[in-house]
């Protein structure tokens, strides 16, 4: 009886596995007139989702108390330089403050616990967010604004 080198069986092995052998048994090219060249084909486009526009929701009432927002989901309405406290085991952060309400814009600045912070400038429709790390974020959006009257949505954002 004659002895296969140590590497044929392996190598058969694999070859049954990856499906080596007649053309047959894998799967068939397509013909030339069954494929759409990239130029034939039509173009068509998804238009991108829209953006979704903040606007007050009516199960949120606007409110002028600030001690409302320290669970970071309220509609504040505001006309000056507010400071807004945060549930800090939820977002980390304890607090920010809008620091300017102008005509058409508002200011606020979030400072960082352990040292320095950043500053935002929100126009009519505008939002933005802060958060650390795993904690729940904040999100801002100023909802309206005329004559330096404000209507700020703050709402628990998505954690990452």
């Amino acid at each position: 009886m004659r002895r296969l080198p140590a590497i044929t069986l392996p190598v058969l092995a694999l070859c049954a596995l990856a499906g080596c052998g007649s053309p047959e048994a894998g799967p068939r090219a397509a013909s030339p007139s069954s494929t759409t060249s990239p130029s034939s084909a039509p173009a068509t486009s998804t238009p991108p989702p829209p953006t979704p526009t903040p606007t007050a929701s009516p199960s949120r009432t606007p409110t002028s108390r600030v001690k409302d927002c320290f669970d970071g989901d309220c509609l504040l309405k505001l006309s000056r330089p507010v400071t807004i406290r945060l549930d800090a085991k939820k977002f980390y952060y304890p607090k920010f403050e809008v620091v300017a309400v102008k005509a058409n814009t508002i200011t606020y600045w979030v400072e960082y616990p352990h040292g320095g912070g950043a500053q935002q400038v929100l126009g009519k429709g505008a939002s933005s967010s802060f958060g650390f790390r795993s904690r729940t974020p904040v999100e801002v959006s100023l909802v309206s604004i005329e004559k330096g009257k404000a209507l700020l949505s703050i709402s628990p954002g998505k954690r990452k």
